[in-house]
Parts: structure tokens; C-alpha cells; sequence
């Protein structure tokens, strides 16, 4: 008889221990994954990416594998925490992580080309979760003014040519470019020649906008005056674009005598 109730004592301890409310709390390792993106970057600009892993479970994940997949159009530069570049993917071997624990990752990547790119991370351990962020990489437009005069000095009654080259430094395109030249009372406008339309009045000469210039390339104008007066002078270049909010001028001088 007491035999038989030892025996139905260690099974009632047994159903207690399983179904006790501490028991059915248990829920093992339980990882979660955050992956963040920057907004913005721009192309040539290094960009980093954070993945965060937590085990919010009551017991230890083991054999963590945590994965970046990187978009093609950005270049790998570098990883810590021991991240290894395996093709086209970033991989940590984190081993166990305990309860509670966290570990932040990041890898930095060189922007190469515009657009909007999604990157990707996972982790691996018992289970396999996703995260997913996405960035966007704009171009520059750096337009580079420059005016020179040929020649110089002039004597009152001959002419001088004013060539302005607008050079596209940057990686985007840009528009809507507009050239305004100021001639100095000593000069007296002659002509106007470029990739669009120029017109003078009075002292004012405009040339019509360009519609694009492509990153690298370039655009030419002359403006060619006659000298009517002696003097030291300065003749005025003024370039706006729908990148630019504010002008840029440049002027160049060139001495007028009898």
C-alpha cells in the first residue's frame, strides 16, 4: 500500500512539474532581429547598415548565424564583430546567445550608383527570422563656373572674347542652367555664341537656359565686346540652375587703354 502511494506521489509531482504555470511560461530562446538603413546617402559616400539581434527567450540560442545581403550597387568596405565577406553577404558567427543578451553588428558600404535599394539580414539558429530596410542614393549636380578673356590688355576700338565653360563635377544631372553676363560701361556688347540662344540689352546679355548637362560634360559660351572706354574692368558672370538656389558669379577683368 505504500508502495502504490509513493508511486502516485511522484506522478502527481511529475504532472505538477510539467503543468505547472512556471513550466508553461517556458518558451526556449526566443531571437529577435532589427536591421536599420540610413535614409539617404549619396553616390561615392560610404553608407553603414546596424543589424541588432536580442534573445528575449528564457533559454540560450545556440549556433547564431546572422546574414547582411548586400544590394550589388553597393561596394563592401567593411565589418565588425568579425564579419566575414562570403560572396555577396556579410556573415557573423555568433556562437550561443544567452538570455537576455544582445549583440549590434554594422557593415559600411560605398555607394555606387542613384537609386533606392532594399537591404536584407537574417539570422539562423533553431529558427530563421527576417528583416528588411530600405535606403536612397541621390547623384550631386556641382557645376563649376570659369570666365576667361582673350586677349588682354585691348585698346579702345578693338574687341575682346569672353569664353565661360560650365562643367558638370558631379554625379547627377543637371538643369535648367541659365548664364546672365554683365558688361562694364567701357565694353560695348558684340556677340553671343553657345550651346543655346544668347541676347543682349544694353550692358545685360542672357542666354536662354540649357535644358540638361549631364554629369562630366561641359558647356561653352563667348561673349565677344568692344572696347569704347580705357580702364580697368570687370566683366560679370552670374549661373543659376533648379539645383541652385543662390547665383554663382564669377568675373574676370581686363585693362582697356588708348
Amino acid at each position: 500500500m505504500h508502495r502504490v502511494e509513493k508511486s502516485l506521489t511522484a506522478l502527481t509531482a511529475l504532472f505538477i512539474g510539467i503543468f505547472s504555470p512556471a513550466a508553461a511560461l517556458a518558451k526556449g530562446p526566443d531571437v529577435e532581429l532589427n536591421l536599420k538603413c540610413p535614409n539617404l546617402r549619396y553616390v561615392g559616400r560610404d553608407a553603414t547598415f546596424e543589424i541588432t539581434v536580442t534573445n528575449k527567450g528564457d533559454a540560450a540560442a545556440h549556433n547564431v548565424l546572422v546574414t547582411d545581403m548586400l544590394p550589388k550597387e553597393l561596394e563592401f568596405r567593411t565589418a565588425d564583430n568579425d564579419g566575414k565577406r562570403d560572396g555577396g553577404n556579410v556573415v557573423w558567427r555568433l556562437g550561443t546567445l544567452e538570455p537576455g543578451q544582445s549583440r549590434t553588428l554594422s557593415t559600411t558600404l560605398r555607394c555606387l550608383a542613384i537609386g533606392k535599394y532594399r537591404n536584407a539580414a537574417t539570422v539562423a539558429y533553431c529558427a530563421e527570422l527576417r528583416a528588411d530596410c530600405e535606403m536612397e542614393v541621390k547623384g550631386i549636380p556641382a557645376i563649376l563656373l570659369e570666365c576667361v578673356d582673350d586677349p588682354d590688355p585691348i585698346e579702345v576700338g578693338n574687341t575682346v572674347t569672353y569664353t565661360i565653360t560650365v562643367t558638370n563635377q558631379g554625379s547627377a544631372v543637371g538643369t535648367n542652367v541659365t548664364i546672365d553676363c554683365t558688361l562694364p560701361a567701357q565694353l560695348e556688347y558684340v556677340a553671343a555664341k553657345g550651346p543655346t540662344t544668347g541676347s543682349a540689352d544694353g550692358g545685360k546679355v542672357t542666354f536662354a537656359p540649357l535644358a540638361t548637362l549631364a554629369p562630366q560634360a561641359k558647356a561653352v559660351y563667348t561673349v565677344t565686346a568692344k572696347g569704347v572706354g580705357e580702364g580697368d574692368v570687370r566683366f560679370a558672370v552670374a549661373m543659376k540652375s533648379d539645383q541652385i538656389e543662390t547665383a554663382v558669379t564669377e568675373t574676370e577683368s581686363t585693362h582697356v587703354y588708348e
